[in-house]
């Protein structure tokens, strides 16, 4: 039997899936305004050098 996931498990992300997210949202994105403002809502574009916010 599988054990609980706690709190860190549901919101843990992985470097591999950010970049993967990245990819998909570049590929399907229709200019780079679009693909800048799908990255932003997804919390996938960290500011002045700090990690996304999906990363914290």
């Amino acid at each position: 039997m599988p054990a609980q996931r706690t709190a860190a498990d549901v919101y843990g992300v992985s470097d591999e899936q950010v970049h993967r997210a990245r990819i998909a949202v570049a590929r399907n994105s229709l200019d780079s305004d679009d693909c800048r403002e799908l990255l932003d809502m997804l919390g996938l574009i960290g500011e002045g050098g700090d990690p996304p916010p999906v990363r914290r």
